[in-house]
């Protein structure tokens, strides 16, 4: 029960932030760019070579260029994040009915939710984008798969003990 609580909270959170006009969502993601900003003026984590790999690799798989603000590079990666708890939870909540059955409702199930996430932005005068619906699913594939490496190191863990 509780991970349906979870969940239900974690949707309503994403819709949340789907329902904020484009100002706000603006600068929300500027507010967050900034702190990452100084957090990496202490620690000096974005002039490491995985650092860089990741932000190049991660630019040209959503946008097809290296060329992003960081700003963007941000709001993306929020999408992906979002999802990807998401596809994690929804996995953890129905691995009792097997792996086939959890992965394809923890992929399914948090999909929709984007889909319907994107189609009701344009009632916020944001638009809706495809390319979001596609970064929100591969952090759904990506959570579900963590979900499946844990639950299985869980009952490896358990089997040996």
């Amino acid at each position: 029960m509780f991970l349906v609580f979870l969940i239900v909270v974690w949707v309503l959170t994403i819709f949340y932030f789907s329902s904020r006009t484009p100002v706000e969502s603006s600068q929300q993601s500027n507010l967050v760019t900034k702190i990452l900003k100084k957090i990496d003026s202490i620690i000096d984590f974005s002039n490491t070579k995985l650092f860089k790999n990741i932000e190049l690799f991660m630019k040209k798989l959503w946008f097809r260029t290296q060329y992003v603000p960081a700003e963007m590079l941000v709001r993306k990666t929020a999408h992906f994040g979002l999802y990807f708890i998401l596809g994690f939870l929804t996995y953890l909540l129905f691995q009792k009915y097997g792996i086939i059955i959890s992965t394809i409702i923890g992929i399914s199930l948090p999909n929709l939710i984007a889909t319907i996430d994107e189609y009701t932005q344009q009632y916020y005068n944001r638009g809706s984008s495809l390319n979001d619906v596609i970064i929100d699913l591969s952090g759904t594939i990506s959570g579900v798969l963590f979900g499946i490496v844990l639950v299985l190191i869980f009952k490896l863990f358990l089997k040996k003990k």
